[in-house]
């Protein structure tokens, strides 16, 4: 297929460029890897929507939603128990928050955010608005996985040590899609760009207090990227550089140096979707590296839960950073952020999946105790390779006095080390199951028309 190239504007800034091939990009410009991408990751989106939807948060958002929101929209919710329909905006706001409750939703490693959960929701409730196809729907996809990752890269790791990347990137990549949608032109869609990166937020601080407030920012980022790109169609006008602009994003929100290349570079010949990993653990993403590196050393050398003394996990700052924040862990969510406890499970359980975090589960002491022999260290080669590659490395001392050591380059759900078709079934299998639907015939319907999505005259009815 035809490959779209970067459309330099006489004197363009680089998100002028960016925007430009947000605009013109085509479906028939997608390769067929691209395309299958998209709607794997789009199948692992619906099964973590599904699952989160009884989590407090979800409950009071979709509340807001039936009573702010209008009655009598298109778009969908997922969870189809909630039996009503609203505009794009309200839909994607419950559906954003809902699929990123169980911690199971994708990660693009390079620039540390979470796409499927703002890219989908906001543009599936649009596509639901405005009757766009399937093709169109995917495409949208693409450039918001785009425009929105390559925000992230472009703000770089000193950024995420303060803001949660997934809604400061993801709010912009959102305006993107939805603009797509609405078949905006390129000066339009760099207007809902500007509007998008003036309302970025989404703060740490909740990680300290096991409070909700990071399903209010992927909810807000789907919300607010589909008031910018509306309100750019119907003449609201954004700044044109909100990335590189004296007082824009770049300059107001990254203490360190920002990545301005990745905002324009390789534009439609290296896609985004194709570097986003799929989380196989149902935890925060900085433990994968460790919890696959414990697990393999486990097998290797025959130790057994009651075995380990102690482990220490090598890891990188960024991960030192998140993990060291939620202390004990007081609920489930809040110990999906331990590195203590996420091993523990590992080691107890043999895996770290959605049913293996339970309220029980903090109440066991022997996860407890396991959970205060983990230390974390820094890793400065790790670092170094971060977030390029997100690696780490275990050393577990035996209460016999031995020692192994194990290190992975590359964890299970990475771009290196991807879900088969077959894995992805399963796990949305089991993420509907925990969300308390247990129709497996209406699962494996919505999953054969994801796996044909191109062919479908509209997206309606992905509903559970």
């Amino acid at each position: 297929m035809a490959q779209t190239t970067t459309s330099t504007l006489s004197g363009g800034t680089r998100t002028e460029n960016l925007a430009s091939w947000a605009a013109n990009l085509k479906f028939s410009d997608l390769s067929e890897d691209v395309i299958q991408k998209t709607k794997d990751f789009f199948v692992d989106w619906l099964g973590c929507t599904i699952a989160g939807r009884h989590h407090p948060a979800v409950s009071a958002i979709a509340r807001f939603a039936s009573q702010m929101g209008p009655s009598s929209g298109k778009s969908e919710l997922v969870d189809g128990s909630l039996n009503f329909t609203t505009s794009p905006a309200f839909a994607s706001l419950v559906n954003g928050a809902s699929s990123h409750v169980v911690e199971q939703d994708d990660l693009h490693n390079r620039s540390i955010m979470h796409p499927a959960t703002v890219i989908y929701p906001a543009a599936l409730a649009v596509a639901q608005d405005v009757g766009a196809t399937g093709e169109e729907f995917i495409a949208a996809c693409v450039v918001g996985y785009e425009v929105g990752c390559r925000v992230g890269e472009f703000l770089g790791k000193s950024h995420y040590e303060r803001f949660h990347s997934t809604a400061t990137g993801g709010v912009i990549g959102v305006a993107a899609a939805t603009a797509h949608l609405l078949k905006l032109d390129a000066a339009q869609t760099l207007s809902a760009i500007g509007t998008a990166g003036t309302q970025a937020a989404g703060l740490w601080q909740f990680l300290m207090d096991a409070t909700h407030s990071k399903q209010v920012h992927t909810g807000k980022a789907c919300f607010d990227g589909i008031f910018a790109a509306y309100t750019a169609r119907d003449g609201l006008l954004g700044t044109k550089d909100i990335l590189e602009g004296p007082r824009a994003m770049g300059v107001a929100l990254v203490p360190g140096t920002t990545n301005p290349e990745a905002i324009d570079q390789n534009l439609g010949t290296d896609y985004e979707v194709l570097r986003s990993s799929f989380k196989w653990h149902a935890s925060c993403r900085h433990t994968h590296p460790s919890a696959d590196a414990l697990l393999k050393l486990m097998d290797k050398n025959g130790v057994a839960f009651e075995d380990i003394e102690s482990v220490t996990t090598r890891t990188y700052q960024a991960a030192l950073n998140v993990l060291g924040m939620t202390g004990r862990g007081e609920t489930v969510h809040q110990s999906k952020f331990s590195m203590g406890f996420v091993l523990a499970v590992v080691a107890k359980k043999g895996q770290a999946m959605i049913t293996d975090f339970t309220e029980d589960d903090l109440e066991d002491s022997s996860l407890r105790e396991f959970q205060k022999r983990v230390n974390m260290e820094l890793d400065p080669e790790i670092d170094r390779a971060f977030p390029e590659k997100w690696q780490g490395t275990v050393i577990v001392t035996t209460k016999s006095g031995k020692t192994f050591t194990e290190s992975v380059e590359f964890a299970k759900g990475d771009p290196e080390l991807p879900l088969t078709r077959d894995e992805i079934e399963r796990k949305a299998h089991t993420l509907a199951a925990y969300g308390g639907f247990t129709d497996t015939g209406k699962v494996n319907q919505l999953i054969e028309r994801a796996w044909n999505l191109e062919k479908e005259k509209n997206v309606d009815g992905f509903v559970f």
